[in-house]
């Protein structure tokens, strides 16, 4: 049972009721956070939204979070935090301060979830990791080492070393909460692989399996169109059926998946669109009176699926944007018919 009296769930539960009330005021500071450590990565996989191939970006763009930036983090938004996902563009075993990151964020209470490619093992930050409640979300895309290598660019025997890793160690002692994911993007490559990827998620010791969709924004290279399913519900639902049942035999969680449904009937984007619709009503976002995400550069924003930055904590204390004109601004509208397109086809699934 949640202790009434524990500064975060105070903070979480007002800032609940000023969303309840239509308020584009939130009175308390931020509880859920996303934090980025680095923004380089060491893979380029094909469905990244940042490091794909097709993007072209320049590599001096990527960057480590700077010490200057990190201290205000530290300092003025960590403290409020109680849920926190580190993740973000790029690989966060690859940041030169991921250590002494998670060293500072682990204090036995948050609750951090790690989102990693799953190549990189440090062993220390694993050990620290399996003793407190923490949940490694670990990317696969394929069930073989050719089908993974083809949309990641790495062979999935270097996934599997970096779980079995993580087994070893936490089969020594871990955290009754300690948890490891596998979160998998579904793809025409690999559809026909969901069940054997479920049985792969046993075999290492993970217990929830995440099956997403490849949202291609506003991407029409031959890739995208060939391997995209996201409006294509008919075709991956038997697959996905089928994985689910493989995973209630075998004691693996499969998440829901949800599609881009903007086009179709209601009855129809009701049905594909549990996280979005219930019944005739829009379920409720409450990130933006929530949570805060800080880039590696300083900037912030609401979460990890919205695209527009609120302002920079190195220019402006939290409190300032947290309540700036941007954030109410989205707080006006994101629970509305006139939500911002992005939310709509939103993977994170945490509307109520």
């Amino acid at each position: 049972m949640e202790a009434l009296w524990d500064p975060y769930i105070i903070r979480r539960k007002i800032n609940s009721l000023a969303r309840r009330l239509n308020w584009s005021w939130a009175p308390a500071r931020p509880v859920w956070g996303w934090l980025v450590p680095t923004s380089r990565c060491n893979l380029a996989c094909k469905t990244c939204p940042a490091h794909a191939p097709v993007h072209g970006t320049d590599p001096n763009y990527w960057t480590d979070m700077k010490p200057e930036v990190y201290a205000r983090f530290r300092e003025d938004v960590l403290p409020s935090l109680r849920i926190v996902h580190i993740s973000g563009d790029g690989e966060p075993f690859f940041a030169p301060k991921f250590e002494e990151m998670l060293g500072d964020i682990l204090d036995g209470r948050r609750e951090v979830t790690i989102v990693t490619n799953g190549t990189i093992i440090r062993r220390r930050a694993i050990e620290r990791a399996v003793k407190n409640p923490v949940t490694f979300r670990v990317s696969m895309d394929g069930s073989t080492n050719e089908t993974n290598f083809a949309n990641r660019g790495v062979k999935l025997d270097r996934v599997l070393e970096f779980l079995e890793t993580v087994k070893t160690i936490a089969a020594g002692g871990a955290h009754p909460r300690f948890l490891v994911q596998i979160s998998y993007v579904v793809l025409r490559s690999n559809l026909h692989q969901m069940t054997e990827a479920v049985e792969l998620a046993h075999r290492y010791g993970v217990k929830e399996m995440c099956f997403g969709n490849f949202v291609t924004d506003d991407r029409t290279d031959d890739y995208a169109r060939r391997e995209s399913l996201f409006g294509c519900p008919e075709e991956v639902m038997p697959y996905w059926q089928r994985a689910r049942d493989r995973g209630l035999e075998l004691g693996v969680h499969v998440y829901p998946m949800s599609f881009d449904c903007k086009d179709r009937p209601d009855e129809e984007r009701r049905k594909h669109k549990p996280d979005l619709y219930d019944g005739e009503r829009i379920r409720q976002c409450p990130h933006p009176w929530w949570s805060v995400y800080v880039e590696a550069d300083g900037r912030v924003k609401p979460c990890c699926v919205y695209h527009w930055f609120m302002g920079n904590i190195l220019e402006q204390p939290l409190r300032k944007i947290w309540n700036g004109p941007k954030w109410r601004g989205l707080r006006r509208i994101v629970n509305t018919p006139r939500m911002p397109d992005v939310c709509r086809s939103c993977f994170i699934q945490t509307r109520i």
